[in-house]
């Protein structure tokens, strides 16, 4: 489709790879120069992170508690922000 062509119908274009997946090539002077195509081709696929099962779940919420708990108990969230008022 030519440029012009494509500028006159634009909207149509983007309903059409939207809606039903179709990819648009617009020519500049004869020459491939650009295309509609829907998101997901367009766009790289994410990775998705493997999936947790229960226990390591579990497992990494008790060390995130443990290490949380380590680090300096004698102090209070609590104390820091009534000191915080003072």
């Amino acid at each position: 489709m030519s440029l012009a062509e494509a500028k006159a119908r634009i909207s149509e274009l983007v309903d059409q790879a939207e809606h039903r997946g179709q990819r648009v090539v617009i020519l500049r002077h004869g020459k491939p120069a650009a295309a509609i195509v829907p998101v997901a081709v367009a766009l790289p696929k994410r990775k998705q992170r493997p999936r947790m099962t229960q226990a390591e779940l579990e497992q990494s919420i008790q060390a995130y508690i443990a290490e949380f708990s380590a680090s300096e108990p004698e102090s209070s969230a609590v104390d820091d922000l009534l000191a915080g008022r003072r």
